[in-house]
């Protein structure tokens, strides 16, 4: 059977492995072929950032009549001299570095450091490892500006050529980049995909191409591979060919590549390794739309094993704990389920299989791949990149996690719904979890119901309360500019966001200008949500992002650098009782939000503090002990004696010792018979009782 490489192209966040390849890796060997992944992507990272490469960067004298790039290049034995150093602390060698490598003159400090965050203010003085995080992100931020001006326009640490990758009408528009020269950079990443060719002497070479920042080096490659490898068939798969290449008749790009893959990757690649009938994959024959589904149980475990888990690095580039998680940190990213549980909101590509084709597996089997997962990497961090996780697998999960006793540390995202009970958030936190982010999108219920959120204001900022109350961070993402929002629901929605900062609901946040794509409910009826297409034309490569005419009176970029200015003071806790008018350099009107719709929402009572015969009770807490007249309950980090009457001892004792067994269910309608076994009185005495909850505070849930 034929080997196939599996290549991860530049750029990606730096800080963990993207787990495409390895979730083809990991199916592929189950079944029989032979597969092996590369991650080209951080190799040369870690290459561009060494002395070797500044040495030669600067051996080209800097011509730019810019001050910051002469001061760079004036310093430039400087970056020489620390870059081996920065790079060495940022993967997580030798942490003891962190006080050096903030000190004033350790490292040269160029443009990016003249709107450097107060260090003293976002630290104080016992953060001196991720001081040294952000100074150090600071110090590649100028590199990479440097590289930008004398190397190539397209270099950014996460991603590369990004703009010119979106929407192409022709491949040929697209091909006269890759008429162009090599730069140093493509000249490098040639040489090491040469190295690994050499190496793997693989019949097949597939690249991963998540985002458009990943598909001009990808062609690059392919365009090498050909010239120099031609026996070795070239394929494409990913997100960025399952959303822009999905209508495509423009034949160009098979001078390059093979095989275009869209949607899930598993099966698709064992039909072409196999010669067998194609399914989901264009050809220069034309389009195969033969279909197999890949169920999540058997697409299986993610193998990252052969990864270079030493190289990958950690970049700060905001003092935001929360907003930092993407790219701080070594994360096992997994997916919990494919798909979305819920795949209606307008603005999403609810007509793809990523979305719409929802599939799950049982939650000891997800705590199997954990287990496997972080034994392959070492790391007992994960990140779920879900589209929302689902509730009650999050509940199953978190269960077993407790009841085998396992501490791994994670993420996700959510939606912000009912379903987030206080105790559910409370069960989450028991079992790792540290932060979700939820889209609260615009703010405004009356657009959240047009988009079919399904949530609405009030019960997302419940749902937020409920995580921050557990101690969850929560970061929300927010879009603007959606059809038919007005001037007036933009700012009444930046009310909204301030209002949820100021009662820290929220730890972090991203504001996205709304785009109607081809694949979403929005872009398909585009009128139903009251605006009309530009034109139905249908680009011959590339499409995705549709054009659209409505009346909209108002300046859409000033409004967006008035809701981006504001987030990055709100992330810092500063500003959040400036009037949000103020925050827009054009005249605005002032906000129509009452000044307590979030105050007024939090009053609302949680639905794990009402009475459901069918809800499960469940003990994670400590060990209970007696007392004189009562119950010792111990948490971590404090103590609590409860009085309680004999008998409400004797019930509680046998309650307890039954919900702590968590592959028992009890339900609230059990409890109720059993106290009847224990006292004439009526249970929900007990149940809606002060005492019962200060039990819930210790770790007596209704699930």
């Amino acid at each position: 059977m034929s080997k196939i490489l599996l290549i991860t192209p530049p750029f990606i966040q730096p800080n963990s492995p993207y787990p495409a390849t390895a979730y083809l890796k990991g199916y592929l060997r189950r079944n029989g072929v032979d597969a092996e992944q590369y991650d080209l992507s951080i190799e040369l990272l870690n290459r561009i950032f060494s002395s070797e490469f500044l040495q030669n960067l600067f051996d080209e004298v800097c011509d730019s009549d810019d001050d910051n790039f002469l001061r760079i290049y004036a310093l430039r034995d400087k970056y020489i001299a620390s870059i081996d150093t920065v790079m060495h602390f940022l993967r997580g060698k030798e942490q003891m570095l962190a006080n050096q490598i903030a000190m004033p003159d350790f490292i040269p400090q160029s443009g990016r450091f003249e709107n450097m965050e107060d260090i003293s203010q976002a630290y104080g003085t016992m953060g001196s490892i991720d001081c040294a995080k952000y100074i150090s992100t600071l110090f590649l931020q100028d590199l990479s500006d440097y590289i930008r001006e004398t190397v190539t326009p397209y270099f950014e640490i996460s991603r590369y050529a990004e703009h010119i990758s979106l929407s192409i009408p022709s491949f040929k528009e697209f091909e006269q980049e890759l008429n162009e020269p090599l730069n140093v950079i493509e000249k490098l990443m040639l040489e090491m995909l040469e190295e690994q060719i050499e190496i793997h002497q693989a019949e097949f070479v597939s690249f991963t191409v998540p985002f458009p920042g990943n598909f001009l080096s990808t062609l690059r490659c392919s365009q090498y591979i050909k010239a120099n490898h031609s026996h070795i068939k070239v394929i494409i798969g990913g997100g960025y060919p399952s959303t822009e290449l999905r209508q495509m008749s423009d034949k160009g790009i098979y001078k390059y590549v093979d095989y275009v893959v869209l949607d899930d990757g598993e099966i698709a690649l064992k039909r072409i390794l196999d010669g067998e009938e194609l399914i989901r994959t264009y050809t220069t024959e034309g389009y195969s739309d033969a279909f197999q589904k890949v169920s999540h149980l058997d697409r299986g475990c993610p193998d990252f094993s052969s990864l270079p888990f030493d190289k990958y690095f950690s970049i700060c580039e905001v003092t935001n704990p929360m907003h930092r998680l993407w790219s701080d940190g070594l994360w096992n990213k997994m997916m919990l389920a494919h798909g979305c549980y819920w795949s209606k909101c307008a603005f999403c590509d609810t007509s793809l299989d990523y979305i719409r084709k929802y599939d799950s597996v049982s939650a000891p089997q997800i705590v199997d791949w954990m287990v496997e997962v972080s034994e392959q990497t070492g790391s007992t961090g994960f990140h779920f990149v879900d589209e929302a996780a689902p509730p009650k697998l999050l509940k199953e999960m978190c269960l077993e996690l407790l009841n085998r006793g396992l501490r791994f540390t994670w993420w996700t995202n959510i939606r912000f719904e009912a379903s987030f009970t206080g105790d559910l958030c409370y069960l989450m936190a028991a079992a790792g979890c540290i932060a979700v982010a939820g889209g609260l999108e615009v703010a405004s219920d009356r657009i959240l119901k047009m988009i079919d959120k399904g949530v609405t204001i009030e019960q997302a900022a419940i749902s937020m309360r409920n995580f921050n109350d557990s101690g969850i961070m929560v970061h929300t993402y927010l879009m603007y500019g959606l059809p038919t929002q007005t001037l007036q629901e933009s700012i009444d929605a930046l009310e909204v966001v301030r209002q949820l900062f100021k009662e820290e609901l929220i730890s972090s946040g991203f504001w996205h200008r709304y785009a109607m794509t081809t694949h979403s409910p929005s872009g398909k009826d585009p009128e139903k949500y009251g605006v009309k297409r530009k034109n139905d034309h249908v680009n011959d490569f590339a499409n995705n992002e549709l054009r659209f005419v409505e009346n909209r009176s108002y300046n859409l970029h000033l409004v967006g650098q008035g809701l981006r200015n504001s987030l990055a003071y709100f992330m810092i806790g500063e500003e959040l009782d400036r009037k949000v008018h103020q925050w827009f350099e054009a005249k605005v009107p002032k906000t129509l939000v009452p000044s307590t719709i979030i105050t007024n929402a939090l009053t609302q009572l949680d639905k794990c503090r009402i009475y459901n015969p069918s809800s499960r009770l469940v003990w994670i807490g400590a060990d209970v002990m007696l007392t004189d007249g009562g119950l010792l309950l111990q948490s971590a980090s404090s103590s609590k004696v409860i009085t309680f009457s004999q008998k409400e001892i004797d019930f509680l004792t046998e309650l307890l010792s039954m919900c702590c067994d968590l592959d028992e269910v009890i339900t609230l309608e059990q409890a109720s018979k059993i106290y009847e076994q224990f006292s004439d009185k009526p249970f929900l005495t007990l149940y809606h009782s002060k005492k019962w909850d200060l039990m819930r505070t210790f770790g007596l849930l209704q699930l």
